[in-house]
């Protein structure tokens, strides 16, 4: 089946804005398999999309969309998996340390990428500050922390909105 320039060139955008072939190509409604040839058959010209993807990649616009792009995925998987601990079985001492161990992969988290995108270091900052109020709980009122936890997972994402 013969495919528009139209949509060819919506593929490759998607591509080069970061998208993996497979999801740009579904978008478009093509098989990953004629994707894949569109890319092929450009490599080594002006227009190879891998070229295009790394050079839209190192411009600030990229890097910041591309930032956006991991942050808002972290953020979701981490309310899935905060909804996951606080839905367990587990013992509230083990669901405390999950928790934890999340709130610190989301500082981590949080730190680099303000550093590869300053221009959200702002909404660093306040999920820092979010981040150190769990510990808090989490180590001064552990009976109460899963309450609070259960507001500052909703308001991050509110932050996020605000700041991101």
């Amino acid at each position: 089946m013969a495919h528009s320039p139209a949509t060819r060139l919506a593929v490759r955008d998607a591509y080069i804005s970061g998208a993996p072939l497979a999801l740009a190509a579904g978008r478009a409604g093509v098989s990953e398999a004629t994707a894949r040839g569109w890319k092929q058959r450009a490599a080594g010209s002006p227009e190879d999309w891998d070229k295009l993807r790394a050079a839209r990649g190192m411009t600030d616009q990229g890097r910041e969309e591309r930032v956006r792009q991991i942050l808002g995925d972290f953020l979701e998987l981490h309310q899935e998996a905060i909804r996951n601990v606080r839905g367990s079985d587990k013992p509230p001492d083990e669901q405390a340390a999950l928790l934890a161990s999340l709130t610190d992969s989301l500082a981590k988290t949080m730190s680099a990428l303000s550093r590869a995108a300053p221009k959200l270091s702002e909404l660093g900052i306040a999920l820092e500050v979010l981040t150190a109020l769990a510990d808090f709980a989490r180590t001064h009122h552990p009976k109460g922390a899963a309450a609070i936890l259960e507001i500052l997972q909703p308001f991050g994402a509110e932050l996020a909105k605000k700041y991101g």
